[in-house]
């Protein structure tokens, strides 16, 4: 057992970096751990354990990347300080103050002759920061923009709300079905129809989450198979009590 373990945690690392240099989507990638792993439990552990194992250096500074290099998983920190690293590009300057909110212009070099403006707000009582770009509206990643405003203002600290839980290093895993040697038989099949489940929604989150039109395309159909399934559920409840009559 912990022959394959370590042979499985070497497999991990290895199609990590062929596979970010191929330019190989994530979604490829994490495919191919599965198949590998045998489920997405496994897979879990294995990517916990790579955490663990794994240091990557804080490209800048600032103390907020540090704050979130701490808590975020390794994959995770890694969109993050992509962001801390577009600072870099960043020029920052106050506009105007009101209603306790200040407005800043951010403008951003992309190309040696390309420069994008955006427009971040600060409430420096709140700690609340936003920029027209939504990134961490829709992704839950800081902008760069917004990063640069925190840095204008000599801010150390981001607010707890733009630190998500979801991606701890630091919390168990919620979904991840715990069986007994009692059980195991009667929950064979469901784990399997749930790991087959979280690898088909890791894809539609992965491809949605890239457009808000998309986002609220994906809500509509989820309640709509929500309510479709709820119906189902009540008839067959309904088909076993009769049964029982």
């Amino acid at each position: 057992m912990l022959k394959q373990h370590k042979e499985l945690s070497m497999f991990v690392r290895r199609t990590i970096e062929t596979h970010k240099e191929a330019g190989i989507r994530p979604s490829k990638t994490y495919q191919s751990f599965v198949a590998a792993a045998g489920s997405h439990r496994e897979l879990e552990r294995e990517f916990d354990a790579v955490d663990f194992h794994t240091v990557i250096p804080c490209a800048t500074k600032s103390a907020i990347e540090a704050q979130f290099y701490h808590v975020y998983t390794h994959e995770k920190f890694k969109d993050v300080q992509a962001q801390f690293k577009g600072e870099l590009n960043c020029i920052t300057r106050s506009t105007h103050s009101t209603l306790g909110f200040t407005t800043y212009e951010v403008i951003e070099q992309v190309s040696n002759s390309t420069f994008n403006k955006f427009v971040v707000t600060y409430d420096a009582v709140s700690r609340d920061v936003k920029c027209h770009c939504l990134l961490f509206e829709s992704r839950g990643i800081l902008c760069c923009h917004s990063l640069s405003v925190l840095s204008f203002k000599r801010v150390d600290n981001v607010a707890p709300k733009y630190i998500l839980e979801r991606w701890s290093k630091n919390i168990k895993r919620r979904h991840t079905h715990i069986k007994s040697s009692q059980d195991e038989p009667l929950l064979e099949p469901k784990s399997k129809r749930f790991d087959e489940l979280v690898f088909r929604s890791h894809n539609i989150c992965e491809f949605t989450s890239e457009s808000e039109k998309l986002t609220r395309i994906l809500h509509r159909e989820f309640d709509k198979v929500m309510a479709e399934m709820e119906e189902y559920q009540g008839r067959s409840k309904g088909k076993i009590l009769l049964t029982h009559e």
